[in-house]
């Protein structure tokens, strides 16, 4: 089973989480906000973790459906997040 860990875990302990991830061939879902966002897999792990894939995406809308929230909105979230960031790291806007 993967660990789940908050985004602020994974962001203060990344080096750790990527050295457990290829040293022992731990998988650990991110989430953000109780919302399950991203995975983070071992690359030699293959395509082994579909399962872990579809349980993800399930969780993921159970709590969007728990919180009122459509599947859509959790991810235009991330995307103004993201595009934020890069605006606040390079300075210039994104395009998509």
């Amino acid at each position: 089973m993967p660990t789940v860990i908050s985004a602020t875990e994974a962001k203060n302990r990344f080096g750790e989480i990527i050295r457990r991830a290829y040293r022992d061939g731990e998988t650990f879902i991110v989430e953000r906000g109780g919302l399950p966002v991203v995975m983070i897999v071992p690359v030699w792990a293959g395509r082994g973790d579909e399962r872990y894939l579809r349980e993800f995406s399930h969780r993921r809308g159970r709590v969007a459906q728990q919180q009122g929230l459509t599947e859509e909105q959790p991810m235009e979230e991330l995307e103004e997040e993201q595009q934020a960031l890069y605006r606040e790291t390079y300075g210039v806007p994104t395009t998509s």
